[in-house]
């Protein structure tokens, strides 16, 4: 009964006079737990159906029961905020708490809510490239953290918190500092219940596309009868980011640069083309952890020129320690001289 009082003062406290608080309390309309589990919908046919019952009664149709466009917002943006502390774990016994700035807060939250209901119908996000090789795991990785943080899910927040990488949710979590609300509902949101099956199911169908074809399926396909997105997301994570991967990656990595050749400048292959190999594989080196020293870079990079044209610049920077332990300057100056080189012959070809 308590929880009831309170409950009707909160209606009364968001604009609906005492009649109508009454009313909406004999629909059922009677505690902050009951409201966190109904559906929007919800609350429009239940004041269809008090709508439609005094008008059945006519005159006789006791008190003044009325739904004004604001208290309604109101009492839907109440509804919002219940079903998020639920989702989150907080508890529901104090509904005196949606009061003052939480109510403009609330209304704002739910009016953005809808907004993004309503771009979502016509916003289309590009989906990510297959993982077809474990070697682009890092690149990939990004790029799918940023796609899932584009798309919500029955949680109303960024499917990213599936697979997050804690499991429970600490108190001490609710009282941190966040980037943004976004953020904290990232962190708090509770793995479990409805909204949770219906958004874990999704990120698992997301994830299986991208992977099905790659070497990345084997490890995942274990989860498909469950569609299990967190541990198929988790445990492929662990596969690629292991000790062993990470030296297979590293190893893969150094290959890559003793293979890449620049023998002259061609359509199909320009020394841009050579530079960026080095510079792709000197990040992926980075991300790993692996510092490469800059004159390891310069010498592995001079190693794969054998242009006869570029021989003698080859020579000066071995002999210019400025760039020598430089890897930008080195491959600036060598990018100018072949451009220059081109242009040269071009221009002799004309005369």
């Amino acid at each position: 009964m308590a929880q009831q009082n309170a409950f009707s003062t909160a209606l009364t406290r968001i604009g609906f006079n005492v009649d109508t608080t009454k009313r909406m309390i004999d629909e059922g309309f009677d505690t902050l737990e009951t409201l966190a589990d109904l559906e929007e919908s919800d609350i429009d046919d239940m004041i269809k159906n008090v709508r439609e019952t005094r008008t059945a009664l006519g005159a006789n149709a006791p008190g003044v029961v009325s739904f004004p466009f604001l208290p309604i917002k109101h009492l839907k943006a109440m509804r919002f905020w219940a079903a998020e502390m639920k989702r989150t774990g907080r508890p529901l016994n104090n509904v005196g708490l949606f009061a003052g700035p939480l109510i403009t807060t609330a209304v704002a939250r739910y009016a953005l809510d809808l907004l993004r209901s309503e771009l979502k119908e016509e916003e289309t996000i590009d989906k990510l490239k297959e993982l077809t090789d474990l070697i682009k795991w890092e690149t990939f990785w990004e790029q799918w953290k940023t796609y899932m943080g584009r798309l919500r899910g029955a949680a109303k927040c960024p499917l990213s918190y599936v697979f997050r990488d804690h499991e429970q949710v600490d108190p001490a979590m609710h009282l941190q500092v966040y980037e943004d609300h976004d953020a904290r509902l990232i962190a708090t949101t509770e793995l479990q219940d409805s909204w949770y099956e219906i958004d874990n199911h999704c990120v698992y169908n997301e994830f299986k596309a991208l992977v099905l074809k790659g070497p990345g399926w084997s490890f995942i396909k274990g989860f498909d009868r469950t569609r299990n997105g967190r541990e198929a997301v988790l445990t492929l994570r662990r596969q690629c980011e292991g000790t062993s991967a990470i030296q297979s990656q590293k190893a893969a990595a150094y290959a890559k640069i003793a293979a890449a050749r620049y023998t002259s400048h061609k359509k199909s292959y320009t020394f841009d083309n050579y530079v960026e190999s080095h510079q792709n594989t000197h990040n992926t080196l980075a991300e790993l952890n692996e510092g490469v020293p800059e004159t390891k870079k310069v010498t592995d990079f001079l190693a794969g020129i054998s242009d006869s044209r570029l021989s003698n610049a080859k020579d000066l920077i071995l002999g210019d320690p400025d760039k020598l332990q430089n890897f930008e300057a080195c491959q600036q100056y060598l990018k100018t001289l072949v451009y220059n080189k081109a242009t040269q012959e071009k221009h002799e070809r004309q005369i």
